[in-house]
């Protein structure tokens, strides 16, 4: 592999990681913040921002 496919490979995944972990983090810290599952399966959609008094 040349020097320019792995500088872009490299740049795509602490792009990716870092995108999952300021989203993910975030909301692992922040106590109205939940992940959101997709209907009808077992696996995450994405996080959802509720108050708790809209819960």
């Amino acid at each position: 592999m040349d020097p320019w496919t792995r500088l872009l490979l490299g740049v795509t995944a602490f792009a990716a990681l870092g995108y999952i972990s300021v989203v993910y983090g975030s909301c692992a810290s922040d106590p109205d913040c939940h992940f959101r599952l997709c209907p009808g399966r077992h696996s995450l959609c994405g996080v959802d921002h509720a108050h708790v008094q809209d819960r």
